[in-house]
Order: structure tokens, then C-alpha cells, then sequence
């Protein structure tokens, strides 16, 4: 966790932020931009580095974020048009906006990349974190949390390291073998390193790990400082069943089939890295769409642990609100924002208040409400809110480019061949993305075990009242805050087993929900102005797919001693269907989920460092529902 606000407690030196917690500044009191550019960029060659198409750097405490934005200053003057940086960066304790945004004060010249950063900025808000900046050229990936255990959970090659924790005799849990053996195994070879330290302790610490360290003049009244070059060998963190493709070509041609949330959401993390995707949508699947909802939620599913499913779900809330907030200045939220989680009895109660003590979020990111007349008491979540899908979609992108329902995917020595109704060939590829829903279902390959897919049907009602809620209620369904004119939607029902269809509307659906929120609609007077259905897909572990999707005959064959006890290192790698991928089944939560599924395959794509932790890769992973088939010996 990111420490007590005592623990966290900033002082100031003039203009120099000093960390009470370490007795240390954050930076140099002379001349802090040229430290950095000394230490770190001159000492990793970083200017030589930004010529490359892909640049990965990685980071141990990220502070006040002066070397990312020098790093950022840099890497724009030497890069080339088609470039993109990933920088990831580990910090347990990172400041508050207010800190930060003074702390930038002292560099005029990043004003606006610091404004840029600062708004997107999570706070003390522990997991992972994503950042899409520079009209999404650069990704900043925050990790909130212990060093060492936050490396330790993510897998990546970096092409240049900064460490700059606080100095190792005030700060030794930043420098200590533990994260050291991290830094090693997310080395990419010839990996570059940068430190402000000479400390002996380090050094040995390092050249432990493969690094052929040297000592260097230091900065201003620092005597040495040190740079180094990763010569030994990266360890894989994954078992072969869950080891990453090769990424495409730079000149693949790639179709995206799917012009919902989805879709659109792939193209522009397509567009993002460089890349020229053809999206493909038909006509029929309009009629079933769930991005065609008159209203989505962004609500985040709050669950206590640090298993997978609670911890994606949270890192796509995050994600989705701070994609949202700043895409085109929050233009996708409609109404009040926030949203109230009722309590559900005094058990419920008693739930809620233990699950807003673990999470421990800072009180302006999730806070408990009393009751008023129409609300029982719950926790409020004020960056919460209602999105108009319709908006959001064309803010990502423009519509497919071409119109055509796909009904059959299939190979042709190195292509996939896209194929629609009466056998008509509607574009060729070298890798095809399945953003489409339950439309994903038939164009996936028949499958021992199967994808743990699962369509159902739902309404919702869009109703207009003088006023309506002032906030979105998660209470027995949920309420959307209205709009300037008093619509809001209220839903939502639910029923397994449909088809792809066009979903009628049922009357005993739209009285069950009228009477579900009848409080609500008391309240506000409101009336029925239109009813919605559509289909929903998710999986049976409520999970979406989403990466490459495994060769099912080779994946049968080279995994089948997993119900034998045979040991994961003594497996081969996986085996894919060259170039076909899924970000599909985004089940009830779509909206929020489809931002960062979307920047994770196109990652994997790339070749790239993905935006979340190993043991949620694999849990997303589609091949995973074939795997659990086969370890139950079936």
C-alpha cells in the first residue's frame, strides 16, 4: 500500500520538495534539470535511444516526475514521426496533485507537459496505472506501490533504466538485491542503466544481476554517479502456456472486425502505435449491439484481494474514468457526476465499510454517505459517472471502414481471408482483431474446452422526469444521473442463453424495472420515453478474452502432460494461430474495460510492455478455458 498520510508528508526547501519520510529532497537544489540530464539521459545515451521505432524505459522511483518530463522533452525533439515510448515508473509514495503542480512550478519550460501529466495524475491510489499522453504517442505506466513487488508482477523488456530512488543510507528498501533481480529480469539485452548513486553496495549489487557497471563524474557537488550495460540474461516470469506472440511486422496489414466500443477502442491503440488498421463492421450486428445503449455506467466492481478479477476490474475503473476525463475535456460524461453504492441491510453496511478500508483509496476518490430521504447509507464514488455512448464512440474514431457482416474466417497460406454472407471475400489480412462482441462466437476456432463464452439478453429504459437523480444509484440495478433535460436510464434486466438476434422487447421486463426503481421515479416523475434491448457477452469467469488466440490442436498436444503433473518448465511455448487476436465477452462492464483491453493488445501486437500485471495477463489470456480443460483430464 502507498503509506499513511503522515508517512507521505511533504516540506519544502524554498521550492525544493523535501520528503520528511527520508530526510531527503526530491531533487537537486542547484540545478535539478541539469542533474537529470546529466545522470540519466547523457548516462543512458537516451538521445541515441529515442531513434528507435519502440523505446521501453523503466524507472525506480518516479518523485515528482522530473526525469519522465525531461525524458519526454527529449525523446520528442529526436524521435521519428511513427515512434512510441513506453516509460513505466514504480513509486509507493506519490505526491498529491497539489504537490506535484507546485513542484513543476520551478520548470516553466514542461508547463505544458506537466499540465498534461498533472491531469491525469492517480494519486495515492495503489495498483496499476496507465497514462496515454501525447496525443497517445508516449504511455506512462504508473506502478503504485512497493518496488520490488510491483516489478516482480509485471513483465517487460526496458531499453534504459533510471534508478533514482531517495539515497540508499535513507531509502535501502529502493536498492536492495530483491529489486535489484527485478531490474535484471526486465532488462532487454544491452539494456542501459543510470544512477545517481555510487554507493559501493549498489554497485556489487548490480554487477550481481549482469550489469557491467562503471563510475562516472557526478553532478555539480556530487563526486561520482554511475552508468552501466545489461550483459546478462532476462528470465522469463510466465509459464510457456502464457508466453507473448513475436509481434507483427511494422507493414502488417491488420483488420479489426467490430464498430462498437470495442472496435473503435482497438483502432485508435492501433492508430496510437503507428499502425493503419482496417475496421470491419456489419450492418446486422447493429441491431443487437451493446454499445448502442442509450446510456453506459462507469462503475467501478468493488471486490476486497488481490486476485486477478478484483484487481483488473478495478485497474479498467481507473483506466475508463481517466481516458474519459481527458478526451476532449471530459465531452463523453453526460450529467452530474458520481455515483452511490447503497448498502443492502445492516450486513451490507457492515460489507461496505470493511471493503472501503482495504481498499484505503484516498477520501476524494471513495467516501461514505449517510442516508437521506431517498437513499439508504453506501459509499460514494465521485469520479463515477454517466457516459453518451454515442459520443464516446466518436471521439475514438470514425466508423468502420467497411460495412460488412463477417461470417467465416479463413487461412490461406500466410492471410486470413474475411468472409461474409453467400461466400463473398471481403478483405484479406495478416491479422485479424475479434472486437466484436458476440459476433466474436462463430469466427472463433472450434475448441476443446471452447472459450467460456456467453450470450444473453437485457433491457434498459431511458426515462424523462423534472430533474431526475443528481448522481448515478447502484441499488437493485442502476440509475444514471439525467441529463440537462431530465432523461436518465434506469436497468438493468438480464437473461442467459440468447441468440444473434435482434432481442424483442418484453413488457414483464419493463415492469420489473419500473418497479425496482420506483423511488427513484417517484422522485423524479418521470415517464417511459424509450426502451432499449440488446445482447451482453461475457465468459464464466466474468472475465473478458483478450489476446492472441492459441493454435487449439498444437496448444491440446504441447500441454496435454499438465494432467499428468508434468511441471510448467518442462513445457514449450504456446502455439498461436498466426495473427489472430480477441478483445471480446466485455460482459456488463464494457465501457470501463474496453479503453485498457484495448491498449493491451495492441501491446502484444507491438511486441510491447502490456499495461497490467502477469497474473492478470494469463487470467484474460483466451486459451484459458482450453488449459483448464485439459488439466481436469478431459
Amino acid at each position: 500500500m502507498t503509506g499513511s498520510s503522515e508517512d507521505n508528508r511533504l516540506e519544502w526547501l524554498g521550492t525544493v520538495p523535501y520528503a520528511a519520510r527520508f530526510g531527503d529532497v526530491y531533487y537537486s537544489v542547484d540545478d535539478p534539470q541539469g542533474e537529470v540530464r546529466h545522470t540519466f539521459l547523457d548516462g543512458t545515451g537516451f538521445t541515441d535511444l529515442c531513434h528507435k521505432d519502440r523505446l521501453c524505459v523503466a524507472e525506480t522511483g518516479f518523485g515528482t516526475g522530473l526525469n519522465f518530463l525531461e525524458a519526454w522533452e527529449t525523446w520528442s525533439r529526436n524521435a521519428g514521426p511513427d515512434a512510441y515510448m513506453t516509460f513505466l515508473s514504480v513509486e509507493a509514495f506519490p505526491l498529491s496533485r497539489a504537490d506535484l503542480r507546485r513542484a513543476h512550478d520551478a520548470f516553466p519550460d514542461h508547463r505544458q507537459r506537466s499540465e498534461e501529466l498533472i491531469a491525469a495524475w492517480p494519486g495515492a491510489v495503489p495498483g496499476i496505472h496507465r497514462i496515454r499522453l501525447a496525443q497517445g504517442r508516449i504511455r506512462l505506466i504508473l506502478l503504485i506501490g512497493d518496488a520490488a513487488a510491483m516489478l516482480a508482477a509485471m513483465s517487460f523488456q526496458a531499453d534504459a533504466w533510471f534508478l533514482d530512488g531517495f539515497a540508499p543510507s535513507r531509502n535501502p528498501d529502493m536498492w536492495r538485491p530483491e529489486v535489484l533481480a527485478q531490474v535484471a529480469r526486465n532488462s532487454a539485452p544491452g539494456a542501459r542503466l543510470a544512477s545517481f548513486t555510487a554507493a559501493g553496495e549498489v554497485r556489487r549489487g548490480l554487477s550481481a544481476q549482469g550489469f557491467v557497471v562503471e563510475k562516472r563524474p557526478g553532478f555539480g557537488r556530487k563526486r561520482d554517479c554511475i552508468t552501466a550495460v545489461f550483459t546478462g540474461t532476462p528470465h522469463r516470469n510466465e509459464p510457456g502456456w502464457c508466453q507473448r506472440p513475436n509481434a507483427l511486422p511494422r507493414d502488417a496489414r491488420i483488420a479489426v472486425i467490430g464498430d462498437g466500443i470495442a472496435g473503435r477502442a482497438m483502432c485508435r491503440a492501433l492508430r496510437d502505435a503507428g499502425r493503419s488498421p482496417t475496421q470491419i463492421a456489419g450492418a446486422d450486428s447493429r441491431a443487437y449491439a451493446a454499445s448502442t445503449l442509450p446510456r453506459a455506467l462507469i462503475a467501478p466492481k468493488l471486490i476486497r484481494g488481490d486476485q486477478p478479477f478484483a484487481t483488473f476490474w478495478r485497474q479498467a475503473f481507473w483506466d475508463a474514468v481517466r481516458e474519459l476525463d481527458n478526451l476532449e475535456n471530459g465531452a463523453a460524461w453526460i450529467g452530474p457526476r458520481g455515483l452511490r453504492i447503497a448498502e443492502d441491510g445492516p450486513e451490507g453496511a457492515a460489507k461496505l465499510h470493511r471493503l472501503k478500508e482495504w481498499l484505503a483509496w484516498p477520501e476524494d476518490c471513495l467516501s461514505t454517505v449517510a442516508r437521506n430521504d431517498a437513499m439508504p447509507d453506501g459509499l460514494f464514488l465521485p469520479h463515477a459517472g454517466s457516459v453518451d455512448p454515442d459520443t464516446l464512440l466518436s471521439l475514438l474514431g470514425p466508423p468502420a471502414d467497411i460495412q460488412a457482416d463477417i461470417a467465416a474466417l479463413r487461412r490461406d497460406g500466410t492471410t486470413w481471408v474475411l468472409v461474409g454472407n453467400e461466400d463473398r471475400i471481403h478483405f484479406q489480412a495478416d491479422a485479424v482483431i475479434l472486437a466484436c462482441g458476440p459476433g466474436a462466437f462463430p469466427l472463433l476456432p472450434p475448441t476443446p474446452g471452447g472459450f467460456g463464452m456467453r450470450i444473453g439478453s437485457g433491457q434498459c429504459i431511458m426515462m424523462r422526469g423534472l430533474g431526475g437523480p443528481d448522481t448515478a444509484v447502484l441499488e437493485n440495478g442502476y440509475v444514471t444521473s439525467a441529463d440537462r433535460v431530465g432523461r436518465f436510464t434506469i436497468g438493468a434486466t438480464a437473461a442467459p442463453r440468447a441468440k444473434l438476434a435482434p432481442v424483442d422487447i418484453r413488457d414483464d421486463w419493463t415492469a420489473d424495472l419500473m418497479d425496482r426503481h420506483r423511488r427513484s421515479l417517484e422522485a423524479s416523475k418521470a415517464v417511459v420515453e424509450t426502451v432499449w434491448t440488446g445482447l451482453r457477452c461475457d465468459t464464466g469467469d466474468h472475465l473478458p478474452l483478450a489476446g492472441p488466440i492459441q493454435d487449439p490442436v498444437k496448444f491440446g498436444r504441447d500441454f496435454a502432460g499438465l494432467a499428468d503433473g508434468k511441471l510448467p518448465n518442462e513445457m514449450p511455448d504456446a502455439g498461436y494461430l498466426p495473427g489472430l487476436y480477441a478483445t471480446t465477452a466485455l460482459g456488463a462492464r464494457g465501457f470501463q474495460a474496453a479503453l485498457l483491453l484495448a491498449d493491451l493488445v495492441a501491446s502484444l501486437v507491438d511486441g510491447d510492455a502490456v499495461p497490467v500485471s502477469d497474473q492478470v495477463l494469463a487470467a484474460l489470456a483466451p486459451s484459458r478455458f482450453q488449459l483448464r480443460h485439459i488439466k481436469r483430464g478431459r
